[in-house]
């Protein structure tokens, strides 16, 4: 009979998750590595940042989860649009606690160490608490509103830079995905 102690400790190592066959893993990492590409390539294509961590994250997701809910557009661009809008808004915060103004519009030059770890926090709890109330739960977005935080760009830059190109990248790394799900074998 096994220690109880030991088994205590070693069940965080237990899954159901069933590995898939080989060709399954080469197959769907593949698949993944394709996407994120011709995503990346939209976006030196069209001079603007369509990849970002969390894209990575969302295509974990799409390529090896492709039938959980959180693979779902509604799930993945709602959560990204969200998640953004919400990170958006608590740099604007974080600016404000800052107090730093300048030439019409508000930016982050040199913000306290503690107004972004509350804007980050805030971000993130927010973010969550919306894609739950939105059904939009989507993981990886939830890294968005971090991303935004500690990107020290100002708001203006952070909408154009960060934002819209991250939510066109899940909106475009969905349609790669759907259209590649489609087509392979």
């Amino acid at each position: 009979m096994p220690d109880p102690t030991f088994a205590c400790l070693t069940s965080w190592a237990k899954t159901a998750y069933v590995r898939p066959p080989p060709r399954q893993i080469l197959t769907t990492g593949l698949i993944g590595a394709l996407a994120i590409a011709l995503v990346g390539s939209a976006g030196l294509l069209s001079e603007s940042s369509l990849l970002m961590a969390p894209l990575g994250a969302t295509a974990v997701l799409l390529f090896a989860l492709p039938d959980s809910p959180l693979s779902a557009p509604r799930h993945v661009v709602g959560g990204h649009a969200l998640s953004m809008l919400i990170g958006i808004l608590c740099l604007f915060l974080v600016s404000l606690m800052t107090g730093e103004v300048m030439t019409g519009h508000l930016a982050l030059a040199d913000p306290g160490p503690l107004a972004i770890l509350l804007g980050a926090g805030l971000g993130t709890g927010a973010a969550i608490a919306g894609m739950m109330a939105t059904r939009t739960v989507h993981p990886p977005a939830g890294a968005n509103p971090m991303l935004l935080i500690f990107s020290g760009t100002s708001l203006p830059d952070a909408m154009l830079l960060i934002a819209l190109p991250g939510v066109f990248g899940a909106v475009l790394l969905y349609l790669v995905a759907a259209l590649l799900r489609r087509t392979a074998p």
